[in-house]
């Protein structure tokens, strides 16, 4: 098998960064943090609201670089990870989480209400799970629930995915009627 390099991927207030971090450590992998390549190679762009709009063309340049002078199992953790080049990528994974508890997390953030809506209607269509799909197919695409597991768990879920012992297969998780 190719060397891992896991995306980490799911709407804001998932949990990506903590559980990227925990499946890093089992792995023995190294993090690469996309929001820091981002913003270290200052590839973006503010948009009227103040936020970063990614250079995405650049982002996967800069990906792509990181990863080929580096050893090792890889995991990505960032927003925009299931958009990074097919090719590199051996397992996507997509965060989920309820719709009411993401907002919960959103709001103690601090996130404005436009922004809040956006992000639960985001989640609930199934907007990020989707577009992985789209860009690496099924077989490469895990979908997790967050809401009630801790990382470790979540962890020891996709492990026992990748041994075959259960399915993580996309399209399980559904939240539209708890939103619209």
């Amino acid at each position: 098998m190719a060397r891992l390099v896991i995306a980490v991927s799911g709407t804001p207030g998932t949990g990506k960064s903590i559980f990227a971090q925990a499946l890093a450590k089992k792995l023995n992998a190294k993090v690469i943090d996309l929001n820091a390549l981002i913003e270290k190679n200052r590839i973006y762009r503010l948009d009227v609201d103040g936020t970063k709009i990614a250079n995405l063309p650049k982002m996967r340049k800069e990906f792509v670089r990181a990863i080929l002078t580096s050893r090792g199992p890889i995991v990505v953790d960032g927003l925009l990870a299931h958009l990074l080049p097919k090719k590199y990528l051996t397992h996507i994974i997509v965060l989920r989480a309820r719709p009411r508890v993401l907002e919960r997390c959103l709001r103690a953030r601090k996130y404005s209400k436009a922004k809040i809506r956006d992000n639960v209607e985001s989640e609930a269509l199934s907007i990020i799970l989707w577009e992985a799909v789209q860009a690496h197919g099924l077989g490469k695409v895990y979908e997790i629930d967050m809401t009630k597991l801790k990382p470790g768990a979540a962890v020891k879920l996709f492990s026992d995915a990748l041994d075959g012992r259960v399915s993580l297969r996309p399209g399980k998780v559904d939240w539209l009627e708890e939103v619209f």
